[in-house]
């Protein structure tokens, strides 16, 4: 079989998630495998050594009174070449800590775009048409929970991507008739199953099921004519490749575990034995048809699989459904049972994701192997494009909106069991709120970047403290006045403020003498942004309070009036600046005073510590990266499914993939202005 339509798929997919990452973490889960990275680069060893209050998890005391992580070494392991790429950009301080958290969060999307390729690689082999096959690839890429996890750092693609290659490395053994070969695809398949037990120790569970898939073929193969003992032998012999292939992946464990607890056999895990708690059913229905978490929800192509897995049984592949549901079930029952089954405050169900291509495979036979001989295929194209549709729209609004946001922001409804608060549909309420204020109509003024969060208890827009640059953006017609107040006072053993006025970058006259100064200005007509410059002052830092923050004046009120007598509006749109303290820093991108646009990289860029030639080098090589490979993916897509009788659906994925990578960058640079963000 060629691999020029799965390379291509490889290619297309890698485009689409290099230009939609995000360049941030999104849980304590994913700082502490960071964190593992970070102490094999600079210090040789697994130890989890982080400044107090880094946001890290379930840390567990082990060797020498250090504390250690308990999940998986492989995504660290892995996340190393990457590390060291971003230090190259930055090689120390807060610019060198983000450039390599971003570099570290490409992982996922080269592993994700890999899933997909391996799934269009089984799908051939199962007799799907290479179009279909293409199609099958990019639903799993763009229409299920996939792609938003390929813009972090869990460890569930990877999970994914190892299981997948498990299985479908098992069914090639079996369709291999030279024994060489057999013998290598067995090994891969033992390889990557090994190494699931490094990645999520969780994720073992697949291993039976791949095991007696491994036997099973086996078991088929044996010698037709030799005796029992003979073919008993033959038996035991086949899966030795595969049992060959554990051994790496085992080792690795061994290792990590002597590394971390002093002893091969323990996981960090053994407290959580008992936390399998939750009732059958109730995690079944949970992970199966709830509004906030089923799985058929976040990942809508999975219903092509019923009809798909019927086809293939009936073709003769019901081992191949059967161990497509093995493993679909062993992380199901097993996460149905878990007192965390919901995964906590992350985007559906995360703890089915390693599962889900496997399944999605057997929608392999829902397009007949010759479309000639049937009917036409219209209702087929109709039923996937309506579930292609449901999965890009629902799984796009937790790539645009930090899913972490949604999980914090306190709202009357139930996120798990209502629909009205599923994710799904809260996500787009909040990006419809946050994208109306950023295109509020005139006359308007929006406290925008370096303005910390409100301190009106009512949630009012002001008053609120800026930074040490604190940015107004306004949008008036001629003859607009605004009249606002900054309260500068700040106590003696602070610097002096020396505050500066910048309308549109020109410098307004010195401003009035006093640390409560009230101003009145005529704006241009159009938009005009003023940004507040001073110099910093640190409550904690001089004793006046617990506050940590470098702090500017206050902006009290502000008010004003056009021509017409039409009042000004003032909406909140702030951000504060990047905090430089661990926690904090790593809350900034989903606190909800925050009032990020867009959950993407062009929006943070400009907003970290990496400025000038370093910051458009960066954002350089992700746009021609991404756009290169999502291009040359395309071409490589349409030679390698030409002439196919499904043409159709398949250039409205290869557009739609086209089109998902823009969305966000045209957000932001129509909302907002690329002058306004880039420095």
């Amino acid at each position: 079989m060629t691999m020029r339509l799965p390379s291509a798929i490889f290619l297309l997919l890698c485009g689409c998630y290099l230009l939609m990452l995000s360049g941030h973490t999104y849980s304590a889960d994913e700082e502490t495998m960071l964190a593992v990275t970070r102490g094999l680069i600079e210090r040789g060893d697994v130890a989890v050594v982080v400044a107090e209050g880094a946001p890290v998890a379930a840390l567990r005391p082990g060797r020498d009174g250090g504390s250690y992580s308990p999940y998986g070494v492989l995504p660290s392991l892995l996340a190393v070449p990457l590390h060291l790429g971003g230090a190259v950009l930055a090689p120390a301080g807060p610019a060198a800590d983000y450039t390599t958290r971003f570099a570290v969060t490409a992982l996922n999307a080269l592993l994700t775009a890999a899933v997909g390729a391996v799934l269009a690689a089984w799908a051939l082999r199962l007799g799907a048409p290479p179009a279909w096959a293409t199609v099958l690839a990019l639903l799993y890429g763009l229409a299920t929970f996939a792609w938003p996890y390929a813009r972090t750092f869990f460890s569930e693609p990877l999970a994914a991507l190892l299981i997948l290659v498990a299985a479908e490395r098992a069914h090639a053994a079996q369709q291999r008739s030279h024994p060489a070969t057999q013998r290598r695809a067995l090994f891969i398949a033992g390889l990557a199953a090994g190494l699931l037990l490094a990645t999520r120790i969780a994720a073992g569970v697949a291993l039976p099921v791949l095991g007696l898939y491994v036997l099973w073929g086996a078991w088929q193969g044996r010698p037709a004519t030799s005796s029992w003992l003979r073919s008993a032998f033959a038996v035991l012999r086949a899966p030795l490749p595969w049992l060959a292939g554990l051994l790496p992946g085992l080792a690795l464990l061994v290792w990590y575990n002597l590394a971390r607890f002093g002893t091969p056999l323990a996981s960090g895990y053994a407290s959580e034995a008992g936390l399998f708690t939750t009732p059958l059913l109730v995690g079944l229905h949970g992970l199966l048809l709830s509004p906030g978490k089923s799985v058929l929800l976040y990942a809508p192509p999975l219903l092509l699989a019923l009809p798909g897995a019927v086809a293939l049984w009936r073709r003769g592949a019901q081992a191949t459904v059967l161990l497509a549901l093995g493993l679909f079930l062993s992380h199901l029952l097993l996460y149905a049972r878990w007192g965390e089954w919901p995964g906590g405050g992350v985007w559906g169900p995360r703890f089915l994701l390693p599962v889900v291509a496997p399944v999605l495979v057997l929608a392999a036979g829902f397009v007949p192997l010759r479309p000639g001989a049937t009917a036409r295929p219209g209702w087929r194209l109709l039923v996937v494009a309506l579930l292609a549709v449901a999965g890009f729209a629902g799984n796009l609004g937790g790539v645009l909106f930090n899913f972490s946001t949604y999980v914090v922001t306190t709202t009357p409804s139930d996120k798990l069991y209502s629909l009205a608060g599923s994710p799904l549909v809260g996500h787009w309420r909040l990006l419809g709120e946050r994208w109306a204020s950023y295109a509020a109509a005139p006359p308007v003024c929006r406290p925008g970047d370096g303005f910390f969060a409100s301190e009106d208890p009512g949630g009012a827009p002001l008053p609120r403290r800026s930074g040490a640059l604190g940015v107004l953006h306004c949008h008036v017609s001629a003859g607009t006045r605004i009249a606002f107040r900054l309260d500068d006072r700040r106590p003696p053993a602070a610097p002096p403020s020396d505050l500066r006025l910048r309308l549109d970058g020109r410098e307004l006259a010195a401003p009035p003498a006093g640390q409560l100064r009230a101003y009145q200005l005529l704006l241009p007509p159009g938009r005009a942004r003023l940004a507040i410059v001073a110099h910093p002052w640190n409550p904690l830092a001089v004793g006046f309070s617990e506050r940590d923050d470098e702090l500017g004046p206050q902006l009290a009120d502000l008010g004003g009036s056009t021509r017409d007598g039409a009042q000004l509006a003032v909406v909140d749109t702030g951000v504060a600046p990047l905090p430089l303290r661990p926690r904090p820093r790593w809350a900034w991108y989903y606190d909800p005073p925050n009032r990020h646009l867009v959950d993407h990289w062009a929006w943070y860029l400009p907003r970290s510590e990496l400025s000038g030639p370093r910051a458009w080098l960066l954002g350089g090589l992700l746009v021609v990266l991404g756009t290169g490979a999502l291009v040359a993916g395309s071409r490589l897509t349409r030679r390698a499914v030409r002439g196919e009788g499904v043409i159709p659906i398949l250039l409205a994925g290869i557009a739609l993939a086209q089109l998902h990578t823009s969305t966000a960058l045209q957000l932001y640079k129509a909302l907002c202005g690329a002058g306004e963000l880039w420095r």
